[in-house]
């Protein structure tokens, strides 16, 4: 595991005992799963789990598979839960997606899917379920449904060629992608040297010069 991904702001309310994101006043709480370390993440105040999160660009994400499997960056800023601990949350019992999304000139939209689900490592944790979408933002997900997660240093998409090399960042790529979260970061909100950003295809009309400058990707239990 990231070291980062061990410290929190002390500042931030914490809690010593296992506890839920449902738990009033606790912004980082502690996860205990068969299969991995007991663990810390964000919660947002609402019950959902805070699983990655673009803000500033302050960390990098065009890392390989054992960090994306591992989880890097901070709780507090940008950060990356890992894959290992999402398919072990999410085998568990079935979830939902939140994806808060924004725009440098400040507008924001969102897609929600009922039935989040992430396989293993031996299949290479492929996106097993997102289940149906709403959201004014769309469904730029559902196309990237069985696809294995793809790092520059392990190719499992579509793709002649590796889509991670190329575009920056691990994503669950297919030929190669209509969204990518954990694409590169640029503050003024544009592509540059045709070099793809940060983007979610159907909120953009498919506008690839776009590159988001907030996301926000958020897990809870279906009720």
């Amino acid at each position: 595991m990231s070291q980062y991904l061990t410290k929190t702001n002390e500042k931030l309310s914490k809690c010593d005992e296992i506890s839920s994101c449902t738990t009033a006043g606790i912004s980082i709480y502690h996860i205990r799963l068969p299969g991995v370390s007991e663990f810390q993440a964000p919660c947002n105040g609402a019950g959902w789990t805070v699983i990655q999160r673009r803000m500033d660009g302050s960390v990098n994400f065009n890392r390989g598979w054992n960090e994306y499997r591992d989880g890097f960056g901070y709780l507090t800023g940008e950060f990356f839960i890992g894959l290992e601990k999402l398919h072990q949350i999410t085998k568990s019992r079935k979830h939902e997606l939140y994806i808060s999304l924004g725009k440098v000139d400040g507008s924001t939209d969102f897609a929600k899917f009922d039935d989040f689900r992430i396989g293993s490592e031996k299949d290479s944790y492929p996106l097993e379920s997102v289940g149906n979408c709403t959201g004014h933002a769309g469904d730029s997900l559902k196309v990237h449904l069985k696809m294995k997660f793809t790092t520059y240093d392990r190719d499992n998409d579509l793709h002649q060629g590796n889509c991670a090399q190329t575009d920056g960042g691990g994503w669950w790529y297919s030929s190669c992608a209509h969204s990518h979260l954990n694409g590169r970061f640029y503050n003024d909100g544009k592509m540059k040297n045709n070099l793809y950003g940060i983007f979610w295809g159907t909120w953009q009309n498919n506008d690839w010069s776009v590159s988001l400058t907030f996301v926000e990707m958020m897990i809870k239990p279906s009720q």
